[in-house]
This record gives C-alpha cells, sequence and structure tokens, in this order.
C-alpha cells in the first residue's frame, strides 16, 4: 500500500514538471508546484478567514465582496508560500546536502545559483505585495508580519527545538482576512484570538507530523525541530494538538454565537478528518504522510468552510 502511494505521488509530481519547459522546471521545483499539500495549508486559512467573518459580521455581505476577497487572498497566499519555499531552500542549501529526501533539490544539486533563487524570492514577494494594494491598509500590515515570520523560519531549525511555532504566524490570515472585509478583529476579540489559535494549532501538528519522516538524519545533521526534541512523546504531543484545535475551534463558534451547522459540519469534519490523518499515517511513521495529509487537509477544510457557509447563508 505504501508503495503504491509513493509511486502515485512520485507520478504526479512527474506529470506536473514535466509539462513545463525544461528550463523552469528547477525553478518549479523550488517554488514547490508540485507539491500541493503546502499550498493547501496555506491557502485554506484564508478561505476560512474570509467566511468566517462572513458568518461573524453584523450584517450579511454581498456574494460579490467575498468571492473577491476570496481571489486576492488566495493569490497572496500562493505567492506567499512559493517565496517562503525558495527561500528556504536558500538558507538550508548546506542541510539539504545532508539529507536523502532533500539532496536532490535544485539548489544542492546546482540546478540554480544562491543568487538566481533569491532574486526569485524577492520577485514572488514583490508579485505578491501588489495584490494588497486592492486591500485595506491594515492587510499591509499583516502581510509584513507574515513575511517576516516567513523569512525566520529557516533559521529556527539551526538555534531552537521549537521551530514549528514559528508556522504559528500563519493564523494572521483570519485577522487578515477579517480586515479585508473591513471588519475589525478586535471587535471579536475571542471568536477571533481562538480562531487564529485553531489554524495555529493545526499547521504546527501537521508539520510536526511530517517531520518525523526525516528525524533520524536530523538529529545526524544537527536540524532541531520539535519531532526531534518529542521523538519519544510525539504521538502524545501530535494528539494533544489534535484536541486543542478541536477546543479551539468549538469556542470560535461559541464566542461567535454560531449553531448546530458550523459544530456539526466544521467542528465535526475537522475532528473526523485529523483523526484518520493520525491514525492512517501512525502519527508521522506511514511512508504516506504526505499523501494522507493532502486528503485529511482537503476535507476538513471543506468541512470548515461548508459549516461557515451554511451559518452565512442561513443569516436573515
Amino acid at each position: 500500500m505504501g508503495g503504491k502511494a509513493q509511486n502515485g505521488e512520485d507520478e504526479a509530481r512527474g506529470k506536473v514538471l514535466s509539462s513545463l519547459p525544461p528550463s523552469l522546471v528547477p525553478y518549479a521545483e523550488l517554488m514547490r508546484v508540485h507539491r500541493p499539500l503546502g499550498y493547501y495549508l496555506n491557502t485554506s486559512p484564508y478561505v476560512v478567514g474570509v467566511v468566517f467573518g462572513a458568518a461573524v459580521a453584523p450584517t450579511k455581505l454581498p456574494a460579490t465582496i467575498l468571492l473577491d476577497r476570496l481571489l486576492i487572498l488566495v493569490l497572496w497566499s500562493l505567492f506567499l508560500r512559493s517565496a517562503g519555499c525558495v527561500w528556504n531552500d536558500v538558507i538550508d542549501m548546506d542541510l539539504d546536502r545532508q539529507i536523502a529526501r532533500t539532496r536532490l533539490r535544485p539548489l544542492p544539486r546546482g540546478a540554480v545559483s544562491s543568487w538566481n533563487a533569491v532574486m526569485l524570492t524577492a520577485g514572488i514577494f514583490a508579485c505578491g505585495g501588489s495584490l494588497l494594494s486592492f486591500l485595506p491598509r491594515e492587510c499591509a500590515i499583516e502581510a509584513l508580519i507574515e513575511i517576516f515570520f516567513a523569512l525566520l523560519y529557516p533559521f529556527g531549525k539551526r538555534f531552537t527545538d521549537f521551530p514549528q511555532l514559528i508556522l504559528v504566524n500563519i493564523g494572521w490570515a483570519i485577522p487578515m482576512s477579517m480586515h479585508s472585509l473591513g471588519l475589525d478583529p478586535l471587535a471579536y476579540k475571542k471568536p477571533t484570538f481562538f480562531m487564529f489559535l485553531f489554524i495555529a494549532l493545526v499547521i504546527v501538528m501537521i508539520d510536526v507530523v511530517y517531520s518525523r519522516q526525516d528525524t533520524e538524519e536530523d538529529m545526524k545533521v544537527g536540524v532541531k525541530s520539535m519531532a526531534v526534541r518529542f521523538k519519544h512523546s510525539i504521538e502524545l504531543l501530535s494528539y494533544a494538538f489534535f484536541y486543542a484545535s478541536t477546543g479551539a475551534l468549538l469556542a470560535a463558534g461559541y464566542y461567535s454565537g454560531l449553531g448546530i451547522p458550523f459544530t456539526v459540519l466544521s467542528v465535526g469534519g475537522h475532528f473526523g478528518g485529523f483523526l484518520y490523518f493520525l491514525k492512517t499515517t501512525g502519527v508521522g511513521k506511514a511512508p504516506q504522510v504526505e499523501s494522507y495529509a493532502k486528503l485529511a487537509c482537503l476535507i476538513a477544510s471543506l468541512f470548515w468552510v461548508v459549516g461557515l457557509f451554511v451559518e452565512y447563508y442561513l443569516r436573515v
């Protein structure tokens, strides 16, 4: 089963990259265009943020406004993710050469120069930044916070056992999405806080589980991570994140006054989707962890959005 799943993933990646001109393939690899999991994880918080904002807004927002903000924020998330991946490879090049899973990435194998990768990072961030002109000023401030932590992240694994905690910055998608709709997150302090916390816990949980596959090699080359620090209790840690994220989502709904559709669909879908992920991967021990993570994230995020959309739709 694991071998078939891995072969399927490799085949899918090959199809994506083979559809591009050969000269662009190394740059596409740097941006991880063949690895959709990261795009799911970076895009879904903005989708959730927009629909969450629509569900708690004092008046029912026009669907055209929601679609406009969704388009802008989804594009922003794609640029942010792509630039972050390239920058991560620039900083990690010396470490990637020593790890089997990463030693054939474009920079370690010499397919792209470090200078070109840095210029690509700057160019992608600039393209993403151009979208912010269509959003309220507060969104630009939150975007700068996200960029700062994206640039900081690859250094974390060198100096702390908790680099995954830097990823909580993805939770800024919630207030940024609310600001894009003209809502003040501080007017909804508890709902915003718990939704931010929910997104942060989910992202950290997935990254910790995913990092488990590299634990042995990370220890050899001195890479720090929560998966290394808690290698003997990673199941307990992962389930703690899972249950805490479920509790945070419930709290966000409670303090927002959301009802049964949110609880059954959004919370229930999250619980079922990620419980499936943890069980089927053995908390990261299974070789097809990325495949299961993509499926769990897709299913759970669909339920998050559907539950919130039903709440929005039922509003008078």
